[in-house]
């Protein structure tokens, strides 16, 4: 028996509440594979936020992965895209020089072929392989060059790890993604992550190609889909010389209230009053709050709509956090133009792939959808908060690192 998570994006949250939320549900993900005497784990990209969080959260990953590695159960993991740096090491890598995790890494290519190795489980026997999740869609070029023969040949019962969204499973919205044809075929289990859902599929070639999701929440919109029923957990798989029973175990995180509010057709200072009557007749006290707003104002500012004040209002009166989501409201006073998403992730990359064909480069990373990857993540290096005691000169050299990583620039090089 094996577990199976990804996507925990520890270090993501920055209220003490939400942070608190966020290790616990990991830290429920621990005991149950201890209780449930699981034989080994599988980390499949993103454990972390970034590549080197804040000492906190270090500290308790740590005391997370040495719970298991006392009782017996190794850790097999590869990077995502957000634990991943090219010019500098992760804390993934420290948790591979301790002894508490094992890393599924890339060996030199031969003949121009990415020639992958397998790590044999000592317990059940099971052979693990994988490639990692990198920047802007990089990974692509190592699936398309792998030495599928050797990998076919290999005997046993084989579990492949990525950490990349496959073409066939997202909107053609989700960019970064990947044809399911380059996984290499004739694996038992195709253990992914990257997509915040649990997505379990079954195709020819690919028995069993499972996301496991968040366990609770990786991007601002994670909340909202909690706060609509969307169940958070992990992958329990039972298996002889092939997959048994694959059971997805829930792990309860938090109590939400989501107040949904249409302002088509309606004028500014009634959604204000009819928000701040929601917000009086729900019990916040140690709930998430989702404030929703959507649709075109008939009169009015969208700015007439104090969110602010009513934020305010539930977190005295004991709300552990308030989301606000107002990306479509707009009004027909004072409207701009701008392109359409359904959440902050989706809006960034149609801002991106909208602008794109105005670059005009010889360099093809920096054009069409290499481009928008590169873009998106060099966004998110930048917009990094100041770490708690952190001088700003080692902010600013922090900032400046990731970002100059995230275009795989390395200055000691020049």
């Amino acid at each position: 028996r094996f577990a199976h998570l990804a996507d925990v994006h520890l270090g993501f949250q920055k209220f003490d509440s939400l942070k608190k939320i966020e290790q616990d549900a990991f830290e429920g993900i621990v005991s149950q594979c201890i209780s449930r005497r699981v034989d080994f784990v599988l980390v499949c990209g993103d454990l972390f936020h970034v590549n080197i969080p804040d000492m906190g959260t270090n500290t308790f990953a740590f005391e997370q992965f040495r719970r298991l590695k006392e009782s017996g159960i190794p850790v097999y993991a590869v990077y995502g895209s957000h634990d991943f740096s090219p010019v500098s090491k992760s804390i993934i890598d420290l948790l591979q020089a301790a002894g508490l995790i094992t890393k599924v890494t890339i060996p030199e290519g031969a003949s121009g072929k990415t020639r992958l190795g397998f790590i044999t489980d000592p317990k059940t026997g099971a052979k693990i392989t994988g490639l990692p999740g990198l920047k802007a869609g990089r990974e692509k070029d190592l699936y398309e060059n792998l030495d599928r023969e050797a990998l076919k040949a290999e005997e046993g019962f084989k579990i492949f790890l990525f950490h990349g969204a496959i073409s066939e499973l997202v909107s053609d919205t989700h960019g970064d993604s990947m044809a399911l044809s380059l996984l290499p075929p004739g694996f038992e289990y195709y253990a992914g992550g990257h997509l915040h859902k649990y997505t379990p599929r079954e195709y020819p070639d690919y028995p069993h190609v499972i996301y496991p999701g968040t366990p609770f929440c990786g991007y601002h919109s994670d909340l909202e889909y909690n706060a609509r029923g969307e169940k958070r957990g992990f992958v329990l798989v039972d298996f002889d010389d092939r997959v048994t029973d694959v059971k997805f175990v829930v792990i309860e995180n938090a109590k939400y209230e989501i107040i949904d509010t249409s302002c088509n057709n309606r004028n500014s200072i009634r959604v204000d009053a009819e928000l701040r009557d929601c917000a009086k007749n729900i019990n916040p006290q140690g709930k998430i709050i989702i404030i929703k707003l959507a649709g075109e104002l008939s009169t009015g500012k969208t700015a007439d709509i104090d969110t602010a004040a009513v934020k305010g209002g539930l977190m005295e009166a004991g709300a552990l956090a308030v989301n606000i989501h107002k990306n479509q409201l707009t009004s027909k006073e004072y409207n701009i133009t701008g392109v359409k998403g359904k959440n902050r992730e989706e809006i960034t990359h149609n801002i991106f792939a909208e602008n794109i064909g105005e670059v005009i480069t010889r360099q093809e990373e920096l054009a069409g959808e290499s481009g928008v990857s590169l873009a998106k993540r060099l966004l998110e290096e930048l917009a990094q908060p100041k770490q708690d005691n952190e001088k700003k000169r080692e902010y600013e050299e922090r900032v400046d690192s990731r970002a100059l990583g995230a275009m795989e620039i390395d200055i000691n090089d020049s």
